[in-house]
């Protein structure tokens, strides 16, 4: 056979075998090793099998106290708890946690307290209504050392005043709250109405954020006299 027929044959079978291929991937098929066909459903199938993550650590919180002893022994002159405990956010679209923590006492019993806790929280904006914001959280808690179960159920609401200060935010907040003592029997509650402001010190390019907050209120309760409070706050946070 000449050369430039042997080329003919050659491109000839190239083009049958790459025609071939093209038919069979776009049936969702091929050939493996034991020339059995595959198709785009098993590979779904294959994928589907694979391991997901059972919780993400984002979710969790640690904190731990009194492990470390102290290097300065003037600072801690009697026996110090140790505290470890950890809450987990279960659900991602539900701001709910549940934790617990143990404390071993620095005494000479050593007695070791164990607690269960949970807690939950949800806020609303009203645009409506000038930007009204309310809120409704509550917490919990159970203890191994005198069997006490807590409960506390608190609210707020926000209303932001239009004053004519530029550099400051002010808004009004009241926040009722309700605690339960089931061990004491005992039930108390309270309202805090408060004048917030806010104010940011720093330039805007700065490398750090200061903002100032200032409070000043009333707390009202049914069994107590009404009780005048005022709170000043700095907080230095670098510009990130």
């Amino acid at each position: 056979m000449p050369f430039q027929s042997r080329n003919i044959a050659g491109a000839l079978v190239c083009l049958l075998v790459s025609v071939s291929a093209a038919q069979a991937l776009e049936d969702g098929g091929g050939l493996t090793a034991e020339s059995q066909p595959w198709t785009i459903d098993d590979v779904a199938a294959s994928r589907a099998k694979a391991p997901g993550r059972a919780f993400s650590l984002s979710r969790t919180q640690t904190w731990a106290s009194g492990l470390v002893p102290s290097r300065i022994p003037a600072f801690t002159p009697s026996p110090v708890d140790r505290t470890l405990g950890a809450k987990l956010r279960p659900f991602h679209d539900w701001n709910f946690l549940i934790g617990t923590e143990l404390t071993r006492g620095g005494g000479e019993s050593g007695f070791l307290s164990s607690k269960a806790m949970w807690e939950s929280s949800w806020s609303q904006d009203v645009e409506r209504f000038g930007g009204l914001t309310f809120g409704l959280s509550t917490t919990g808690s159970v203890s191994n050392a005198q069997a006490d179960y807590l409960q506390s159920f608190s609210g707020s609401l926000n209303l932001p005043l239009e004053l004519p200060l530029n550099a400051w935010d002010l808004e009004l907040r009241f926040s009722p709250n309700m605690n339960v003592d089931v061990s004491k029997g005992a039930l108390s509650s309270n309202l805090m109405s408060e004048l917030v402001g806010k104010t940011v010190l720093s330039p805007q390019n700065g490398a750090f954020r200061s903002v100032l907050d200032v409070s000043v209120g009333y707390n009202l309760a049914p069994d107590a006299r009404p009780a005048a409070s005022a709170r000043m706050q700095l907080t230095i946070s670098p510009n990130l």
